[in-house]
């Protein structure tokens, strides 16, 4: 083989590490991007699968908010009730009433004690 013959084989050989060098690059570039837009994908998922769960903790946090405004005034009138009952009672029943009043008071005296 002559030298020509060997530098164009050299010079094709060149070229072709070229070409694999610039596929290689491209195929890397092509991976980036691919990546970085799953990345993105992934983000805006996480970020709406988070608002819908914020949402419906919120939503959570207002029903348990209502059912316990209910049971407060629900609770609150029944002892409101059982004030005005007991005001009645001993108004009718003030003997009674002491009596009661003391035994409670004793009892609670001899459980302290202990």
């Amino acid at each position: 083989m002559s030298t020509e013959a060997n530098m164009h084989l050299a010079d094709e050989e060149h070229i072709g590490e070229m070409g694999l060098h610039g596929e290689f690059n491209r195929n890397i570039q092509a991976t980036r991007t691919h990546a970085t837009q799953a990345a993105e994908e992934l983000k805006a998922a996480v970020e709406a699968k988070g608002r819908e769960l914020l949402h419906a903790a919120d939503d959570k946090a207002a029903e348990i908010k209502a059912k316990a405004e209910h049971v407060y005034s629900d609770v609150k009138q029944k002892a409101q009730e059982i004030r005005k009952e007991t005001e009645v009672y001993v108004k009718e029943h003030p003997l009674t009433s002491v009596c009661i009043a003391l035994g409670a008071g004793f009892v609670i005296g001899m459980l302290a004690r202990r």
